[in-house]
């Protein structure tokens, strides 16, 4: 982590009480630091979390779309970024059972519809999702479902159609990724722990469908993105996993 994320303020006052209301002390008690919003592509703007507990940083994506935003992974921004969301926001995807984040306080404050993979529902004990998606719909009218069982039975990822979207013609293809691939260590590309994949031989076998896609950035919910030569990085990577 570099020292400009280290010296991040944490969660100011008033943004914490308003987080509070809507989601467990516990977890607020162990973020301990935001990355700032930013527009890392027209209309795709990121931002994310650090964790005490976590070694790499935590993103979420905001992707304006002609009927609305849709929000995918996301913590809550710091309470100066609120203002940086394109709006209306109307769709929160969540990649994985793990990815809740703060989808409720999106929920709440918007009235964001939650979505996930028909195939993850039953692991969303705690959380009602509003619709369930499987593999090759579309989501916004842009946002292709991609199926990646193996770390979770309903794990997903979303590829930015470049016909539908102006930001991943231009970078040849925009691919977002939960887990099914983390950018750690930092520089290169990873699985999470072991102990946490339900089944990792799935996961493996999953994983190359990806490369079916034409995509030059590989944006990721955990760690580092990949912002070129993206693809050529994820099939050097699959290689090196047997």
């Amino acid at each position: 982590m570099n020292e400009r994320r280290r010296s991040l303020a944490p969660l100011q006052s008033n943004a914490r009480s308003f987080l509070a209301s809507l989601v467990p002390a516990s977890f607020i008690a162990h973020r301990y630091a935001f990355l700032n919003m930013h527009e890392i592509f027209p209309g795709i703007f990121t931002w994310g979390s650090t964790y005490a507990d976590r070694p790499w940083d935590l993103n979420g994506y905001a992707i304006a779309l002609t009927g609305g935003t849709v929000l995918i992974d996301p913590p809550a921004p710091e309470e100066a970024d609120w203002q940086k969301l394109p709006t209306p926001i109307t769709t929160v995807v969540l990649t994985n059972r793990d990815h809740v984040r703060d989808a409720p306080l999106f929920r709440a404050r918007f009235g964001a519809r939650i979505v996930a993979s028909k195939d993850e529902i039953s692991q969303f004990t705690s959380l009602p999702i509003d619709v369930t998606v499987q593999e090759g719909d579309l989501i916004g009218s842009a946002l292709r479902v991609i199926h990646l069982p193996g770390k979770s039975p309903g794990e997903i990822g979303l590829y930015i159609e470049p016909a539908y979207h102006a930001a991943s013609r231009d970078k040849s293809g925009i691919l977002v990724l939960g887990d099914a691939i983390i950018g750690n260590p930092p520089g290169a590309l990873g699985l999470i722990p072991e102990e946490k994949l339900d089944d990792p031989k799935t996961l493996r076998g999953s994983l190359p469908k990806i490369l079916k896609y034409d995509f030059d950035v590989l944006l990721l919910c955990d760690g580092q993105s990949v912002l070129g030569d993206a693809k050529q990085k994820v099939s050097e990577f699959l290689e090196g996993l047997g």
